[in-house]
């Protein structure tokens, strides 16, 4: 009897919207597979243009990891810098408890990149995350650590890149279905790392993952909340290569006409005219008119793929360029979208094997993380509504 009331009870939860006791877990799980897996395929071709890699892996079944070249290089599914920020990200909240902003990029986050010892798929060896990462990533670490700079501040000055977006999505998981508070923890929190429209794509995406993460998430709905909130050359940029998209189109069409929408907005081919008549590159820098080119490509690619996990990987992957990270991006959305059951099992148990991780174990503990800040978040709206209303829930 108590058995059959509990799934009563249950099942009125889910029809309020309302998560089920695993339902969350799921989306989590999903979004870590789908992020890792998009990683790890568009690897090995990072960098690449669209035409390059149509060449070489033209009929490349997706269901299979594009090949390492080399035994300590990208390549079998191996995860990179997105992946492992993003579970250092993870370990941050974690840690902490709770919402996380500039301050607590500092006193978190790079603890946990310059600290932490883990296994670098591509390296093949136990290392910190931080001797793997790059000029424009280890820039917030001289800035707080070295410096001292003011964390609101600190990533003032550092060239404009994806360096914060391509791991920021467990924001959007600590607010899941509340877009707005996405956007601004999202916001808050990148200040440490960039500035600009890299600030912007990041709570964008922040925002894109809360609407995945609602329990009545679908493709459209995502792309909607993306849209509502984006602003300057980076809501330019997203309806400009969405409204490019057709799921009806081949992949080829997909990739050159998505292409040719971005243009406009690429920060790496921009330039601002002198008064001398000359013309000075204007890529990487503060601007309201340019975006990054991750965040709105992968918006499309989850729109071409039309919930189809491998057509969304191919898509992403067969873009080129940083296509590592768009295919984390893209095929991070439509695993929190869907769960991870919508991702094939064998790309699963592939990705877990390349990297000496058990996603599923991890995106348990992040569950109980989330759930957690979710119940303090309750805890303070109740408090504010019988401060206002005299009522709480």
């Amino acid at each position: 009897m108590a058995k059959a009331s509990n799934q009563l009870l249950a099942s009125r939860s889910r029809r309020r919207g309302a998560p089920s006791k695993s339902n969350i877990q799921r989306k989590v799980s999903g979004a870590l597979y789908g992020g890792a897996i998009g990683d790890g395929m568009g690897a090995p071709v990072e960098g690449w243009e669209a035409n390059a890699i149509g060449k070489k892996f033209e009929r490349w079944d997706f269901r299979y990891f594009i090949p390492s070249r080399a035994k300590e290089a990208k390549g079998n599914g191996r995860i990179t810098d997105d992946t492992l920020m993003v579970e250092a990200l993870i370990r941050s909240y974690q840690r902490k408890g709770g919402h996380l902003d500039a301050y607590d990029f500092r006193d978190f986050l790079l603890p946990e990149i310059v600290e932490t010892i883990v296994w670098l798929p591509e390296r093949q060896r136990n290392m910190p995350i931080f001797d793997r990462l790059n000029a424009v990533e280890k820039y917030a670490w001289y800035r707080l650590s070295v410096f001292g700079a003011e964390p609101r501040v600190a990533g003032i000055g550092n060239a404009i890149n994806c360096a914060v977006a391509m791991f920021i999505w467990p924001v959007g998981a600590i607010n899941a279905t509340d877009c707005e508070s996405a956007y601004n923890e999202a916001a808050a929190f990148a200040a440490a790392e960039s500035s600009s429209y890299a600030v912007e794509a990041a709570a964008v995406l922040a925002a894109a993952f809360a609407a995945a993460f609602s329990i009545d998430a679908s493709v459209d709905s995502v792309l909607n909340s993306a849209t509502r909130l984006a602003r300057d050359g980076t809501a330019s940029a997203i309806n400009a290569v969405l409204q490019a998209t057709d799921p009806q189109d081949d992949r080829d069409t997909f990739i050159a006409q998505t292409r040719v929408a971005f243009i406009p907005f690429d920060h790496k081919q921009s330039h601002v005219p002198l008064e001398s008549g000359g013309r000075m590159p204007d890529n990487n820098q503060p601007s309201s008119r340019l975006s990054l080119e991750e965040v709105p490509i992968a918006l499309a690619a989850l729109k071409w793929g039309n919930g189809d996990f491998l057509r969304t990987l191919s898509a992403a992957v067969s873009y080129g360029r940083d296509c590592d990270s768009i295919a984390a991006m893209a095929c991070g959305l439509l695993g929190a979208i869907t769960g991870e059951q919508a991702i094939p099992s064998p790309l699963r148990v592939a990705s877990d094997k390349a990297n000496r991780r058990d996603w599923r174990a991890i995106a348990a503990r992040f569950t109980q993380t989330i759930k957690v800040v979710s119940r303090a978040d309750k805890f303070k709206l109740n408090r504010r509504l019988l401060a206002t209303v005299g009522k709480s829930l």
